[in-house]
């Protein structure tokens, strides 16, 4: 299980170095190591990982993908029909572990410089929003909402701060310690914030889920950047009053 919880991250890792050095067009595929296992096991490992990587992903693709490659190997009026084939079954698309996203962009930026050059540069006139002088707002995501498509959430608001005028900055992580995307994405080389305020969608703390958090680090945090925070309640599965109690 450990293994299996390493293979999207490191998958992701491999493909934006491929994508930098402009070597591949996607992710190396799963099964490399695969040959270390008796032949008549290594299908089914095969179609295990693939299946928990379909899982990890999420979204209505990726689920659609796991669906298919179970019934092609192991539904008997699949098999026999051969209504599936290899062809039909698409890679997992994974997102990477923590990023920057937009609705409207086309892929997660890994790199704030990355993302800002797309937002001035394109985004921004069509939004219209004077990136040089607007303020920044700087908004925490949860990266399972997003894998989900259950985002329409994040959509909403960031459309109505553009269109009062602001930049944002939408940050996501595969964990609850959002420490560092925010020290990635919200400050400069310099250590000074770049962002005129946050706002954190979660649903959860800073630093740490229901179960326990670091006030202390998150505190830590917020003091380096200096700025409002505010901690938001999305409710996507309770009422205010639900949470509240």
């Amino acid at each position: 299980l450990k293994l299996l919880r390493t293979l999207p991250k490191a998958r992701a890792r491999l493909f934006l170095a491929a994508r930098r050095a402009r070597v591949s067009s996607g992710p190396p595929a799963p099964s490399q190591g695969l040959k270390y296992l008796p032949s008549d096991k290594a299908q089914d490992a095969k179609n295990f990982m693939m299946s928990f990587q379909y899982w990890l992903g999420g979204s209505p693709e990726n689920i659609e993908s796991l669906l298919l490659n179970i019934g092609k190997e192991y539904v008997p009026a699949v098999m026999e029909s051969g209504a599936v084939e290899s062809a039909d079954i698409a890679e997992p698309v994974l997102l990477p572990d923590k990023g920057i996203w937009h609705p409207m962009a086309p892929r997660v930026f890994d790199t704030r410089a990355e993302y800002d050059a797309w937002y001035d540069g394109e985004h921004a006139q069509l939004a219209g929003v004077d990136a040089a002088n607007a303020p920044t707002i700087g908004i925490v995501l949860q990266k399972s909402h997003i894998n989900t498509g259950d985002e329409c959430h994040y959509v909403s608001l960031i459309a109505e701060l553009e269109s009062r005028g602001a930049k944002v900055v939408a940050i996501y992580s595969g964990g609850l310690d959002f420490s560092g995307p925010v020290d990635d994405y919200f400050m400069s080389a310099g250590g000074s914030g770049t962002i005129d305020s946050v706002i954190n969608l979660t649903g959860f703390a800073l630093v740490g889920g229901p179960a326990s958090q670091d006030h202390a680090k998150a505190v830590g945090v917020l003091d380096k950047l200096g700025v409002p925070y505010l901690c938001a309640v999305p409710l996507v599965f309770q009422s205010f009053e639900e949470w509240q109690a």
